[in-house]
């Protein structure tokens, strides 16, 4: 519903296998993953126009393209393997640590909220605020600072995907938010 009333939205989806598509929309939707595991989510989903599936090495390219191209929403996936399975995580914390050490020395804050666009529609998504320390919290952060330091004009959306989940319910989930 929100992603209608933006028809066009440049949309950037994590994941690195770059697809790019004419967006019939005013606004720009990039989307990534960060695994193999999101490919068939990543690309069943129409509304990206740049779909990227991002490995480790891959972060600073993709960071740099999307400081290029200025996407109007970013989403990013990662899965989760936590405790409680029942609902996708919107996620909106990130925190400057990657797995025990900080990301940035010298930065006063160590928490960002992160502007999210997506929003829960029912049980099967919750907002979150445990992204922990790992490759989505890296590249959640660093995306985050672009934004706060106005280098970026996006709104971004982290979703964590419980593994317990199958592709075919987690992308009815996700195009119900985007409808």
């Amino acid at each position: 519903m929100y992603l209608k009333r933006i028809l066009g939205a440049n949309f950037a989806v994590a994941g690195l296998i770059y697809v790019k598509f004419e967006a019939k929309m005013d606004n720009m939707v990039y989307a990534f993953s960060l695994t193999n595991s999101l490919a068939r989510v990543l690309y069943t989903l129409k509304a990206p126009d740049h779909r990227y599936i991002v490995y480790n090495n891959t972060i600073k390219h993709y960071l740099s393209m999307v400081l290029h191209d200025q996407p109007d929403y970013i989403l990013g996936m990662g899965i989760y393997s936590g405790k409680d399975q029942d609902a996708i995580r919107i996620e909106t914390v990130t925190t400057n640590k990657f797995r025990n050490d900080p990301i940035e020395k010298d930065v006063a804050d160590d928490h960002l909220k992160i502007n999210y666009f997506l929003k829960p529609t029912d049980h099967d998504v919750k907002l979150a605020s445990g992204m922990g320390n790992s490759w989505c919290n890296l590249i959640s952060w660093k995306i985050m600072r672009l934004i706060m330091n106005k280098k970026l004009a996006s709104q971004y959306s982290f979703l964590h995907i419980p593994k317990t989940f199958s592709s075919y319910r987690t992308i009815k989930i996700i195009k119900r938010m985007l409808a």
